[in-house]
């Protein structure tokens, strides 16, 4: 009826374009999915079903299925047919087979861009291939110190930066590999940037990637025509690092508190940004119950705000540091505040609703310990 075979890694158990004759259980080990050098899916759990397609359908293999450690499988050379009709059961079983491997296939489908490029490469280390490593963005651009200021902003936030300077080597990079993102400036010259879009949009590699214009702050008439010809997300120059990052934040899908909040270990850090404009200010107030569910769901209970390097004490920076107070305090989270704050005017920060309770440090090392151990506001 069936056949055990073994496979170690990397060996080839169906390959893609054969004639459709058998299909596989997976006994032991985990099997990858691969179409076009691509891995769709990873099957791991024991009793699953794989190969049936190409017979039901009666098409040729769309996909090889590969090792991805040893493996042991089931094959059957029985036809489908015969096999469900002699027990029924094993057709529910390849029903809920399937239904899971559509489930995995649609939920990729819906994280389409997040990661942009989310299917692995094949033969690529699998280290380069981390679905958490950090977002890569091409900048195209002749003038040096523009791509200089942004590489400042992009690795500030942990990002990756590549530059090319005109058209060609512009393609030349995506012919290679797939980026995050990519920046063109409307500056280049002539049509450059208008017709550079077009064909990035249809380059394969570069097709999924979200595509941001570059103008000069003002340059109205190169602005419509650019957003006429399908720009939708813009960088001014001269360039803020503010507004950059909300932006890139934006078309790359992540989490906009991350600007602002960090998690070290088991406590949740904010410092306001020195200067601080209405627009930061706003961005920060609407992430700020966002972060504190995050916070919560992460199981984390001690929050240290770093007012330390303020020049003076804003309205602005006031107010933002007083909602999350706030927040805290309207969503009873029982959650540990510290700030570091020097000067004079260090204690009036506990002055704010739903900070009142919590203690003033010189220096983050400090609010660590003293947050670890007894709540007090005594010094």
């Amino acid at each position: 009826m069936y056949e055990t075979r073994e496979y170690q890694e990397n060996e080839t158990i169906l390959r893609e374009g054969e004639l459709g004759q058998g299909f596989c259980i997976l006994e032991e080990g985990v099997v990858e999915i691969i179409r076009d050098n691509k891995i769709l899916n990873e099957i791991s759990h024991k009793g699953a079903i794989f190969g049936e397609l190409s017979e039901i359908l009666m098409y040729k293999r769309g996909a090889t299925v590969r090792a991805k450690t040893a493996t042991k499988i089931k094959y059957f050379e029985n036809k489908l047919e015969t096999l469900v009709a002699e027990n029924p059961k094993f057709a529910v079983k390849m029903i809920r087979n399937l239904g899971r491997r559509l489930y995995h296939m649609n939920k990729l489908a819906i994280e389409g861009n997040t990661k942009n490029d989310i299917l692995i490469d094949a033969n690529a280390d699998s280290k380069e291939n981390d679905p958490d490593q950090a977002p890569t963005i091409l900048v195209v651009e002749e003038k040096h110190h523009i791509v200089s200021q942004l590489s400042e902003v992009f690795l500030a936030n942990g990002w990756k930066i590549e530059s090319a300077s005109d058209e060609s080597s512009a393609i030349n990079a995506c012919e290679s590999k797939t980026f995050s993102a990519i920046v063109i400036s409307i500056s280049l010259p002539q049509d450059t940037a208008i017709e550079l879009r077009r064909k990035l949009k249809t380059n394969a590699k570069a097709m999924k990637s979200p595509i941001i214009g570059m103008s000069v702050k003002g340059d109205e008439a190169s602005l419509k025509k650019a957003t006429d010809a399908g720009f939708s997300n813009f960088i001014d120059k001269p360039i803020d690092a503010n507004s950059v990052s909300s932006m890139m934040y934006k078309v790359l899908k992540l989490d906009p508190s991350d600007q602002y909040f960090e998690v070290i270990d088991d406590t949740l850090f904010f410092k306001p940004p020195c200067p601080m404009s209405k627009f930061v200010s706003d961005e920060i107030k609407e992430s700020i119950e966002p972060r504190i569910r995050k916070t919560i769901n992460e199981g984390i209970d001690k929050i240290i705000v770093d007012v330390s390097s303020l020049d003076e004490i804003g309205e602005d920076a006031i107010e933002v540091v007083g909602d999350i107070g706030e927040k805290l305090e309207e969503m009873k989270v029982p959650i540990k505040g510290a700030f570091v704050a020097r000067g004079d005017e260090a204690e009036l920060w506990t002055n704010l609703d739903g900070c009142e309770e919590w203690v003033v440090c010189e220096d983050s090392d400090e609010a660590r310990r003293r947050l670890d151990g007894p709540q007090t506001n005594e010094g």
